[in-house]
């Protein structure tokens, strides 16, 4: 069984791959923004703080470092071959444990349809979005200035 607090990691990777760690963090953020009640109760990440591209979770970060190390998310080179980041998989592994998550938590393809239309974004189009809602997180930003503002 996969430890609680990679479950919500798991609520954010579903069966997407997810080039870069910035995604998942934003994917995260989104996620506890528009999900706030359904996640009550499931220890979700509510530890963001500003940070270098805006809003950061250190828990989220650890969990993805522990879900890599026990199988249950896959890291490797993008496909994009003009892409610097890694791409991040649920592994058949993590995949068995999203669908028993799937089965308990209803809220979950409201969340796949949100992270569905992200992945469709570029990170600046995502970021900008983020940067425009919650301008508390863009104090430590790296790129602000280029955000427009």
């Amino acid at each position: 069984m996969v430890a609680p607090c990679s479950q919500n990691l798991l609520f954010i990777m579903q069966d997407f791959d997810i080039d870069g760690k910035t995604r998942i963090q934003k994917y995260g953020f989104h996620v506890f923004q528009q999900y706030k009640d359904e996640l009550k109760g499931l220890g979700f990440y509510s530890d963001w703080i500003p940070y270098h591209f805006g809003p950061y979770s250190q828990r989220l970060a650890d969990d993805l470092a522990s879900a890599i190390e026990h199988g249950y998310v896959r890291e490797s080179d993008s496909d994009n071959i003009n892409s610097k980041y890694k791409k991040y998989s649920t592994t058949p592994k993590g995949r068995a444990e999203y669908r028993k998550l799937l089965a308990e938590h209803e809220f979950l393809g409201g969340v796949y349809e949100m992270i569905k239309n992200l992945q469709r974004k570029r990170l600046m189009s995502i970021l900008m979005q983020i940067y425009a809602d919650y301008p508390q997180y863009t104090v430590r930003s790296q790129i602000k200035g280029k955000m427009g503002d």
